[in-house]
């Protein structure tokens, strides 16, 4: 319904945003968009905010991985030790409250140098990064994929077979976590992206998209078709971790 639809997003203020999140959906089903950054340094608030620059108290320096002391730190710690018994649902809902912990430092180090090594065939250099960045992203399973490629390809088959078994559970974990058919039953999803795998994972085609809200949460309602039978299915996907997810957890502190 949305293939090949002309669209322009506004307001994107970065990676979590919610007109990210609007954007990487549109995109999903077939639109062709064009992107207007948020600009927030406006004259008129930034000038005043300069003067007073020396009268604000400093930022707390945030924690790095090593320091963090979170679930979601020790859930990696206990996984990457053998623990077998680590429930990866849980470990999926403990990253996404780790992700709004603003006492500590969420973005992964060498992100990009990471990527870099992986295009230019690195892969010694691209494993050693790579196990950094997963600190941080462990529960992205795209990641683990391409660690096991890569680990495979150097002739390490341990840390290769490792890597696809977390893939494995994440997937599993995702799968397992609802059944869609309700908004009670509803897929819990960490970003746009896993909507759509589950769908093709269900063999649906998606033609359709709805936003909705309940009981203060927020969840997608992709319209799709059987791409055996051709029958129209409706798949609920709950996306309060990262639409608005942070706003929510602060404001339940608050209450």
């Amino acid at each position: 319904m949305l293939r090949h639809e002309l669209g322009i997003i506004f307001g994107v203020a970065n990676k979590r945003s919610i007109a990210w999140t609007m954007a990487q959906a549109l995109h999903e089903a077939g639109s062709k968009l064009a992107i207007v950054l948020l600009l927030t340094c406006l004259c008129a608030v930034a000038v005043p905010a300069l003067l007073a620059q020396n009268q604000q108290p400093k930022e707390a320096k945030k924690h790095s991985f090593e320091e963090d002391t979170s679930p979601y730190h020790q859930l990696v710690q206990r996984v990457k030790s053998g623990d077998q018994t680590v429930d990866f649902l849980k470990l999926r809902d403990a990253f996404s409250e780790w992700l709004c912990n603003d006492k500590v430092n969420t973005d992964a180090p060498n992100r990009e140098a990471m990527v870099e090594a992986f295009e230019k065939k690195n892969l010694a250099k691209a494993i050693e990064l790579i196990e950094a960045v997963l600190d941080y992203e462990f529960v992205n399973r795209s990641l683990h994929l391409a660690a096991e490629d890569a680990y495979r390809q150097l002739g390490n088959p341990t840390k290769a077979d490792f890597h696809k078994t977390i893939a494995h559970k994440l997937l599993h974990a995702v799968l397992t976590s609802g059944n869609g058919k309700t908004t009670e039953t509803a897929y819990r999803v960490l970003d746009v992206s896993e909507e759509y795998f589950v769908m093709r994972e269900l063999g649906y085609s998606v033609h359709g998209q709805a936003l909705l809200s309940k009981d203060n949460k927020a969840y997608d309602l992709l319209m799709g078709t059987d791409m055996d039978t051709g029958k129209d299915a409706k798949v609920y996907f709950d996306i309060s971790s990262f639409f608005g997810g942070c706003d929510r957890a602060n404001k339940s502190k608050q209450d």
